[in-house]
């Protein structure tokens, strides 16, 4: 008889731990669930990471490039191109890209556009790039240049998608954003979004 209630014993040893972990793994779960800061909802693809997906693959033609370069998807990188590095048309009049100093100004609430946008321009022949953070968010993503450098800033707008070129004013808070930057900048792109 000793030895039966040992035996029965022997199967409720193994069956409380593992029961036990079971629990402890459910329980951290549905912890993680609820901790994850999203409310527990499911994270679905959207109509502009399907759209981004089309335009990615249609850059690898050349009549595709020049019809995608400069969009603007709805998941907040306004003016940026995709990430294969096409360029838009060159611009007549305009430097080579090597030859314009450019600042790339963060101007939306998207950490590290700025770096991602300089790594494109970089990719497209852009050789002295410097990023950094706008004085304050706009709208729209726009091509700053000195005086002088209108065909260098409608090169940047075409190639990563600015809007609009305008004039840098002296004193203004792009400037002074810019030239802390690189001082000899010729073309201040300010992302917007």
């Amino acid at each position: 008889m000793g030895s039966q209630s040992s035996g029965g014993g022997g199967a409720n040893q193994w069956a409380r731990p593992v029961l036990l972990a079971v629990a402890c793994i459910v329980i951290g779960f549905v912890v993680g669930w609820f901790a994850r800061g999203d409310g527990g909802g499911v994270v679905l693809p959207t109509v502009a990471d399907a759209v981004q997906t089309t335009a990615t693959i249609a850059t690898t033609s050349t009549t595709a490039t020049t019809a995608t370069t400069g969009t603007t998807d709805t998941t907040g990188t306004t003016g940026t191109t995709d990430t294969t590095g096409t360029t838009g048309a060159t611009v007549a009049g305009a430097p080579a890209r090597d030859q314009i100093n450019l600042v790339i100004l963060n101007g939306t609430e998207t950490s590290g556009l700025a770096a991602k946008t300089q790594a494109q321009a970089e990719s497209i022949g852009y050789s002295t790039v410097g990023v950094g953070d706008a004085p304050a968010t706009q709208a729209n993503t726009v091509a700053y240049y000195r005086t002088g450098e209108d065909a260098a800033a409608r090169q940047v707008a075409a190639d990563l998608g600015a809007q609009t070129e305008e004039a840098l004013t002296a004193g203004s808070g792009v400037e002074s954003a810019a030239v802390t930057v690189q001082p000899d900048v010729d073309v201040v792109l300010v992302l917007g979004g």
